[in-house]
């Protein structure tokens, strides 16, 4: 008897003779996206195709930005520090939470390190007007592709990354606001549904959301018990976002955790190094002296 389609199932040996020498090359080297971050990439390995990470926090503590960060350095819409070590990919950052203006001026003053206030009110220097263009001129030749209308629409999101994929080829989705992935949809349903579009265009979802049941201690580190159950089960990986200083300005000021609190393939830490700038919209490597 034989079969009219390809069988779902695979034993071992099949699954190794379509891997053929590749896996025996990569044992030992987890494949992915990184995040621009040395502290953040040491702990994660990576984004890995396929797979769902969760960015979460309180709010305002900087989930948003550091998603924006993410993909506006895979892109290669950033300057300096490690872009000599960045393989530029075609990303889509989808937001309901800010305009396309909004994700456009932030992405100016991170990649041009412009103070915002500088920006937002218009008093801008000489060496400010230098570098917003010298970041415009990055920017401009970046392959960051912006979905961010007012209301995502049902099933909106997920067409517009298929055809990104397809048209584009699109190596990293990035969802400001997990609440934004469709109407009607609980946070669970929302993380499954971007958890089954990774696996389907075999590329990265980062996605934000925010923590709840955290009133009781607001000022302590997060743990992964203040993120929605189902978020948290459907995740691969989970990133804490917390900064001490938002709570108390003389307490570790610019310095912020990034806690990995959930990783399928990797193991949970807090990365090291990592600041928070305010004034440019960025999270940064800490460089010792």
């Amino acid at each position: 008897m034989k079969w009219t389609e390809q069988s779902p199932v695979l034993t071992m040996a099949e699954l190794l003779a379509k891997s053929g020498e590749a896996s025996a090359h990569s044992l030992g080297h987890r494949p992915g996206l990184r995040t621009g971050l040395r502290g953040l990439d040491a702990v994660m390995g990576g984004l890995e195709p396929g797979t769902l990470t969760v960015l979460a926090s309180r709010p305002g503590l900087g989930r948003s930005t550091l998603l924006q960060n993410i993909c506006q350095w895979n892109a290669g819409g950033t300057l300096g520090g490690r872009d000599e070590e960045r393989l530029v990919v075609p990303v889509l950052l989808a937001s309901a939470e800010q305009s396309a203006e909004q994700i456009m001026v932030r992405a100016l003053v991170t990649a041009g390190r412009v103070a915002r206030d500088h920006v937002r009110t218009g008093e801008l220097v000489e060496e400010d007007l230098r570098r917003l263009a010298r970041a415009r001129s990055i920017l401009e030749v970046a392959p960051l592709f912006i979905l961010a209308p007012a209301v995502l629409g049902d099933g909106q999101l997920m067409e517009h990354a298929r055809r990104l994929v397809r048209e584009h080829q699109v190596q990293l989705v990035g969802v400001d606001g997990l609440d934004a992935v469709g109407p009607g949809l609980s946070l669970g349903q929302a993380a499954r549904a971007l958890k089954a579009l990774a696996r389907e265009l075999a590329v990265p979802v980062v996605v934000t959301a925010p923590l709840g049941a955290v009133s009781r201690r607001p000022h302590w580190m997060p743990a992964l018990e203040d993120l929605h159950d189902e978020v948290a089960f459907a995740a691969d990986t989970v990133v804490l976002v917390h900064r001490e200083d938002a709570y108390d300005p003389r307490s570790r000021p610019l310095e912020a955790d990034l806690v990995v609190a959930k990783a399928r393939s990797s193991r949970t830490a807090i990365a090291a190094d990592v600041a928070f700038q305010v004034h440019y919209a960025r999270f940064a490597d800490i460089v010792s002296a």
